[in-house]
């Protein structure tokens, strides 16, 4: 009699351990999907129901039986708050993740949350008034929050050339070659609509990757990137990736390299919970946007020259990045309208070109790149980044 008590209560502990194991392995998956859909606040919902029941992050855990997975609730709860802004409570989880289990993907969110860069809020095509008027409510337009408004060409004195870029094929992570291609025609739409830089058409980036045997496929790491720059001539390169997931939404990462020196100058990423043209285009254009907000158009002045370097009166906080061009200048005598007597402008005199080497707070150093013959670079001269 006892010992078949205790065959049924060791049966009874066996299912329930099962049930168990099934519980918080069912919610972590769940929470998954929520994820990969876009559905952040189900996510969080589905993790922290899982933490409940198992409260550590573990690279490797054993599910019932003899299965194994990744299991990062608190990592994926950050990750999650950090779509939805909750930029303080994405770091708290996310630290506490990187405590307990280091993984590269908490380590990026980290630094994404410490660097203040949000991410892109989902941005509905414009509708014309009668399709607003069939609505109702009326539809709430939102601004995005995390690009900040920049000094356009039409608001600064243009002097010398703008940032010259190409823009490479994305490589593909799970998204289908014609999203690539799109992604690729798009971003340079974008960044040359913006009117900030100068940038390559893609028939004459195709003849030079023809000639160099590189494919189009984007796979092309940071010195080949670079030194396919210089043979375009260009300042910057930007490269980046698409990838897709089963659920349809879309997550592009894309960076500026600088042709001189192999460095990243800027990265950015997007994401979609859709991939049909409308949200990749709006998708696109967000991350363009986000290029523009990271490299202003900026001027000022010299405050210092000692030989090869010299020093500007605009640091990071005025928008001035490492690795960035600067075209340095000095202004003359006034332009008047013979007749009416008007000042119609300055005499502008082109003296060089320096890249910043060191930005500082308020002020950054710089190394001279050229000096113009005959010119001679001194304090009071100006400067407008590229």
């Amino acid at each position: 009699m006892i010992q078949k008590f205790l065959s049924l209560f060791i049966l009874l502990l066996i299912v329930n351990l099962s049930t168990a194991a099934d519980e918080w392995f069912r919610l972590y998956d769940e929470g998954v999907k929520a994820m990969e859909s876009g559905d952040y606040r189900v996510a969080i919902e589905k993790f922290e129901a899982a933490l409940a029941q198992k409260s550590t992050d573990s690279e490797k855990i054993r599910t019932y039986g003899m299965h194994y997975i990744e299991y990062f609730p608190n990592r994926e709860i950050g990750i999650a708050h950090y779509h939805l802004g909750n930029n303080a409570e994405a770091r708290r989880y996310l630290q506490r993740s990187m405590d307990q289990e280091y993984s590269s993907r908490a380590s990026e969110y980290l630094s994404k949350t410490s660097s203040g860069v949000g991410p892109p809020i989902a941005m509905e095509p414009k509708k014309t008034k009668a399709q607003a008027d069939m609505e109702n409510p009326p539809a709430i337009v939102s601004a995005v929050p995390d690009i900040q408004p920049v000094a356009k060409p039409s608001q600064v004195k243009l002097v010398g050339e703008r940032m010259s870029v190409a823009v490479l094929p994305f490589e593909n992570k799970g998204a289908s070659g014609d999203l690539g291609e799109i992604v690729l025609d798009k971003m340079i739409t974008a960044l040359f609509n913006e009117g900030r830089f100068k940038v390559i058409e893609r028939s004459q980036l195709e003849r030079v990757l023809a000639e160099q045997k590189l494919g189009a496929s984007g796979l092309i790491d940071a010195s080949t990137a670079a030194e396919l720059g210089r043979g375009l001539g260009v300042d910057a390169i930007v490269l980046g990736s698409v990838a897709a997931t089963a659920s349809g939404s879309i997550s592009l990462d894309s960076r500026a390299i600088d042709t001189e020196t192999a460095m990243i100058i800027v990265a950015h990423d997007a994401y979609s919970a859709k991939s049909d043209q409308v949200s990749v285009k709006t998708t696109v254009e967000y991350l363009a946007k986000k290029f523009v907000s990271s490299l202003p158009l900026v001027q000022g002045g010299v405050i210092r020259v000692d030989g090869g370097t010299l020093m500007i009166d605009v640091g990071s906080h005025g928008g001035i990045k490492k690795g960035i061009k600067c075209t340095i200048y000095r202004e003359g005598n006034e332009i008047k309208h013979p007749v009416t007597g008007e000042v119609l402008g300055v005499e502008t005199t082109i003296l060089g070109e320096v890249q910043v080497t060191d930005p500082f707070d308020k002020y950054s150093s710089a190394r001279i790149i050229r000096v113009e013959p005959g010119q001679a670079l001194m304090v009071g001269d100006k400067f407008l980044t590229k």
